[in-house]
């Protein structure tokens, strides 16, 4: 059983109808993507951290576990939007490096962080309904929804897998940071092509036992709820 699978059955909102949890998510969604407001998605991310610390009672270590990888991935994704590389310097902060001028781009600051909180408040929406709902009951609303059966295919493929990167990179992560991995900049250059290695070696041999999985389980492309 996957670790999110583990916290989904055994959360302080557990009994709670997916329904409800599905609806407050989707809420949460429109609000950070169709507002697009630094506020309002700030707002969103403290408001789903303090459920998950008061309503789901996790643990804040367990809290910050489920959006730390998440986070590293939002950021890689946005950072080059207020970053760049350019022989004149025309940025609002820069270093001269190799010829040319390494900083933060001149007025894309605001692009950046409404990028990055849109991101950020939307991820740890959907976080949220995950680490608190089990997937057989998210198949459930969306069966009651009428949804077609290659859309739930896809959602729960998706999902599988999405969950499975960010554990095997939590766990790459961890192995690191036990063998001072990120010490200094030398030794995190070789962590980094440490971690790269054994992410994709891990992620295949668990898209593998997914795959043995579903096959063992006369996988159809459908999957039966009652």
């Amino acid at each position: 059983m996957l670790l999110i699978d583990q916290f989904a059955y055994t959360n302080g909102l557990r009994h709670v109808k997916a329904g409800y949890k599905f609806l407050f998510t989707l809420l949460m969604l429109v609000l950070a993507i169709g507002l697009d407001n630094i506020f309002v998605n700030l707002s969103i991310f403290v408001l789903i951290i303090i459920l998950e610390l008061t309503c789901a009672k996790f643990k804040l270590r367990n809290v910050i576990s489920f959006i730390k990888v998440p986070l590293i991935f939002i950021l890689l994704g946005t950072i080059f939007l207020v970053i760049g590389f350019s022989k004149e310097n025309h940025f609002s902060y820069s270093i001269k490096i190799f010829g040319g001028y390494f900083g933060v781009i001149e007025g894309q600051e605001m692009l950046f962080l409404r990028v990055f909180m849109r991101s950020l408040a939307a991820t740890s929406s959907v976080i949220f309904l995950s680490v608190t709902t089990p997937m057989v009951d998210i198949i459930k609303v969306f069966k009651a929804m009428h949804l077609p059966n290659v859309f739930i295919e896809l959602f729960m493929l998706i999902y599988r897998f999405i969950f499975i990167i960010i554990e095997e990179a939590q766990t790459n992560i961890n192995s690191l940071e036990i063998k001072f991995g990120f010490i200094n900049t030398k030794t995190s250059f070789k962590s980094i092509k440490i971690f790269i290695e054994n992410m994709v070696l891990g992620i295949l041999k668990r898209n593998e036992e997914m795959i043995n999985a579903l096959n063992i389980k006369l996988y159809n492309g459908e999957f039966p709820v009652r």
